[in-house]
């Protein structure tokens, strides 16, 4: 008779590897789902975030209605716009009645995406967050790249040592991105840690302070501008204005002069008339060149003839024709007014 033998009943043990594998593959499908929906809220969303727990908080353009809800949740007291006055604008009329409404303080304070602040509003800024009254909240359009060079500026302004703090306020967990334009903004910090390093100095709220309201240069964008030749006494239509201007570097960069009149660093004048309309941008210095930190260059703009008589204003100013105007970051321009006879 044949032996018989009882086959052993199938390992579950088989079967395990296969259900860790379902449980991961559920749990990557999970956090997929929740950093997709990060993204989505940082990019398109509120993209709101806490930078001091209970003092400062950071987002989007908010809505009146979700404005409405943050100052009634958090207790903001004021509110720091850094998109400048807008007051044609749907967004900021909507933000101005809700602050009005809660009687909440708004400030506006003009930063740019794309290049270093101002001088005038670094300054005014550190001023309104000495003064205002607490909890505050910081915005600009995405709350990524603005809002997050002023959250850097809090975080300097509030905590010693290591610049981390800061840095991360302007990361890309927050939308930004430190690439083309808004790169500028990043080197802001740079430029901080680089006058640190000069001075042999280490980072405090004071020290920053100091920097901030004395120190800082917006990279090349700052000039010293002098008329070598007083206007004429007696000016008269058809016939063109030259003026001499003595231009000092009193920035960190070499300035390069270039031929074309869309690159490089010029000079330029803005001509208005008595209606204050732009009538004609003129530029010099469309030549190759290189004006060092702390030298001068003379150079000689002409002016347009004009067919009517009358008061014109005259802006003078420096341009860096991929980044702005100089007077756009706080710089002097020279600013004249010529009346045009027959």
């Amino acid at each position: 008779m044949a032996l018989m033998v009882e086959a052993a009943p199938a390992s579950t043990k088989t079967y395990r590897p296969l259900r860790w594998r379902r449980v991961v593959v559920s749990m990557l499908a999970v956090l997929a789902v929740a950093l997709a929906f990060e993204i989505y809220r940082v990019t398109f969303g509120s993209n709101f975030h806490t930078v001091i727990p209970g003092r400062v908080y950071r987002c989007a353009q908010p809505s009146g209605e979700a404005l409405d809800r943050m100052i009634s949740e958090l207790g903001i007291r004021t509110v720091i716009n850094l998109r400048g006055n807008g007051d044609t604008l749907p967004w900021y009329l909507e933000e101005t009645l809700a602050t009005h409404r809660h009687n909440v303080s708004q400030e506006d304070i003009c930063f740019s995406a794309g290049r270093l602040p101002p001088v005038t509003e670094l300054r005014r800024l550190l001023e309104v967050l000495e003064k205002t009254e607490y909890p505050i909240l910081l915005h600009c359009r995405r709350g990524a790249d603005r809002t997050g060079l002023a959250a850097a500026v809090v975080a300097l302004l509030n905590a010693d040592g290591p610049m981390q703090s800061a840095r991360w306020q302007m990361h890309p967990r927050f939308g930004h991105v430190p690439l083309g334009r808004p790169g500028q903004l990043d080197v802001f910090l740079d430029y901080y840690e680089e006058w640190l390093k000069a001075q042999g100095k280490s980072h405090s709220p004071a020290t920053f302070r100091h920097w901030a309201m004395h120190e800082y240069c917006p990279g090349s964008c700052w000039c010293e501008l002098a008329l070598l030749t007083p206007l004429p006494a007696d000016l008269h239509t058809h016939v063109p204005i030259a003026l001499e201007v003595r231009v000092r570097n009193a920035s960190l960069l070499p300035w390069r002069l270039n031929p074309m009149s869309t690159a490089g660093t010029h000079l330029g004048c803005h001509f208005f008339d008595d209606r204050d309309v732009l009538i004609e941008v003129v530029k010099t210095g469309l030549r190759d060149g290189e004006v060092l930190c702390g030298q001068t260059i003379d150079l000689t703009l002409v002016l347009p003839a004009v067919a009517k008589p009358g008061r014109y204003r005259l802006q003078i100013d420096m341009v860096d024709e991929q980044q702005c105007w100089f007077y756009q970051m706080g710089s002097q321009p020279l600013e004249l007014e010529v009346m045009v006879r027959e």
